[in-house]
């Protein structure tokens, strides 16, 4: 998107909605208009935790900017309910959708079938890796609408102003000595009960010393269940610190000093990993994902938990990290997204055929 801002052949406009626009979750709407879009539109929709009443009201908010601006295209990301809704209005309007990271795996979420569902409704399909590519085109997509790109978010890796530990400690006022461990557990919308894992996770955390920085939940249901616990959890324990959402820039920063990662959340299977850090992800949200084969994959068990993340805390473990081979493709994805999207023929009207195999 910045890459988009500055280039002359676009005019980009930024929608921005939901959790952006809540407290609750960090108001990071502010942080998007801190990077200096032209345009920046605010979609009030529904964010209870109630899927149905996110889709309807995301539809609506959706559908309403399409008719008041008429954009050439929507560039979508992702597998959320309300990503699912912009496709549906984007595709009940006539806007052909650009969609990043199709083809990809979650067996444990509901947001499997959703980004399924969101690639059928795209014309352009930047994925990650080549594995995903041949998915998206088993599901009917023409080849040359297929290209990968690689995980935008890796770009990160390629910044040169993320904080030092001092600055980190500063903004988030709280030392961080070694180990330093980051916590985010979503809820697992087609497994177990909330409680239960995220009260796995705590009990593995109190058996093993570390300083511990926990990232509350997205929107999904179940997800006001698993911030409730933690912020009762966290209190008067000095080494823990719960936070809404540390933004981008200072949670690559957090990502440069961990000495590991602990959940279920995506961010363990793509960010950490390229951060050269060991993962402990637990139960089966994330199953299917592609991950690199030092991601310690464990069951909902505290025992099993407690014994996975001291393992990773070994100091042996990081330093062999650092000699793993890199998993998505090298160099930032930003550039190969901008100029697929630059030599793309956007369709109109957004007709496809379906790409039937051989």
């Amino acid at each position: 998107m910045l890459a988009m801002r500055d280039d002359p052949h676009f005019d980009l406009r930024v929608w921005a909605g939901g959790m952006h626009l809540d407290s609750r979750f960090g108001r990071t709407i502010d942080r998007v208009r801190g990077d200096g879009y032209r345009s920046v539109d605010e979609m009030a929709y529904n964010i209870s935790g109630d899927s149905v009443g996110e889709f309807a009201t995301a539809l609506t908010a959706t559908c309403g900017l399409i008719r008041t601006s008429r954009p050439d295209a929507m560039m979508l990301l992702g597998d959320r309910t309300e990503t699912l809704a912009a496709a549906t209005a984007a595709t009940l309007e006539g806007v052909p959708v650009v969609h990043l990271h199709g083809g990809e795996e979650t067996e444990g979420a509901i947001d499997n079938a959703l980004r399924h569902a969101i690639t059928k409704l795209s014309q352009l399909h930047l994925v990650s890796h080549e594995l995903h590519a041949k998915r998206v085109r088993q599901l009917g997509e023409p080849a040359e609408n297929v290209v990968v790109v690689g995980a935008a978010g890796l770009d990160n890796l390629y910044r040169d102003d993320l904080p030092n530990r001092a600055a980190l400690e500063a903004h988030l006022k709280i030392p961080l000595p070694e180990p330093l461990v980051v916590v985010t557990v979503q809820p697992t919308t087609l497994g177990s009960h909330p409680v239960v894992e995220v009260s796995a996770v705590a009990t593995a955390m109190e058996a093993v010393s570390a300083t511990y920085i926990v990232t509350l939940p997205n929107s999904d249901a179940g997800g006001d269940r698993i911030r409730e616990f933690w912020l009762r959890w966290g209190v008067n324990r000095p080494r823990v610190l719960v936070v809404d959402a540390l933004g981008e820039k200072n949670f690559w920063g957090v990502l440069k000093l961990a000495s590991a990662v602990l959940g279920n959340s995506s961010s363990g299977i793509l960010e950490a990993p390229a951060a050269g850090l060991p993962v402990v992800n637990v139960g089966d949200r994330q199953k299917g994902r592609l991950r690199p084969a030092h991601v310690i994959d464990v069951p909902l068990d505290s025992r099993a938990i407690e014994a996975a993340l001291r393992r990773s805390l070994e100091p042996a473990v990081k330093q062999r990290l650092a000699t793993e081979p890199a998993l998505y493709p090298k160099g930032p994805a930003a550039p190969r997204i901008v100029n697929a999207i630059a030599r793309w023929q956007i369709p109109s009207p957004p007709r496809k055929r379906f790409a039937d195999l051989p």
